[in-house]
């Protein structure tokens, strides 16, 4: 398994798996070096920690051959296993259902903007399609447990009008994350003449609170850190 980042700090395990089948041009993760590691090994060095919750991200960790052998053994270990997606292998979610805790599942723009999800995959007009409707089973599947909707906030494909019609997909998850684009240099690269944090802490605010309509709770993240929003 090809990993570009492995921790264990403030409270949680974090395995970043390498490899996507998006190509998302502000997509930092592809970008960087990554070693190969068994899953014993990465068993092992979750068996030395402390803490029972392990997240998996990275860039799509549903490309791992062994990913299901790997949260099996770290459900066996009394591991929380949340598993991170971009939600086009949706049969690789419904398989981990009984052995993790929750999962994040990113929704890029509208489902209907096809425009809009080739411009930010990188992907085909037939691959974008395709990808609309998988994310949408990935995200019945991952209703059955708790599950965070993150949004990364391009104003161009993510705004007041958008989010309109992004609401209904949110309506059974468990909470929201909106981040503002560019507002951590860990995550992005510039994209649409986009260099610094965008849009305004106000706009994103208000995509929250609109989104408070269809989820419990949202969590804003960017330029000014963090925030929650409750209904």
């Amino acid at each position: 398994m090809r990993l570009i980042e492995l921790s264990d700090e403030k409270g949680q395990i974090r395995f970043e798996f390498w490899g996507c089948n998006m190509k998302c041009p502000y997509c930092i993760h592809i970008r960087q070096p990554s070693k190969d590691w068994s899953v014993d090994e990465l068993v092992e060095y979750a068996g030395k920690s402390t803490t029972d919750n392990v997240y998996l991200g990275g860039a799509e960790p549903t490309l791992q051959k062994d990913l299901l052998l790997l949260i099996e053994q770290l459900h066996s270990l009394g591991k929380h296993v949340i598993l991170k997606s971009n939600g086009m292998k949706p049969d690789v979610l419904r398989n981990t259902l009984p052995f993790v805790q929750g999962f994040v599942l990113e929704i890029k723009a509208a489902s209907d903007d096809t425009k809009g999800i080739m411009d930010l995959t990188g992907m085909s007009e037939e691959r974008s399609t395709k990808y609309a409707g998988l994310l949408k089973e990935s995200l019945s599947i991952a209703k059955n447990k708790w599950l965070r909707v993150w949004v990364r906030v391009i104003p161009e494909y993510v705004n007041t009008e958008t989010m309109s019609r992004i609401l209904p997909e949110l309506e059974g998850a468990s909470e929201l994350m909106i981040y503002q684009f560019m507002s951590n240099p860990d995550f992005d690269l510039p994209f649409k003449g986009h260099n610094e944090p965008t849009p305004s802490w106000r706009e994103v605010k208000e995509l929250g609170e609109m989104a408070l309509e269809k989820v419990p709770q949202v969590r804003l993240a960017g330029e000014r850190g963090k925030m929650l929003l409750k209904r």
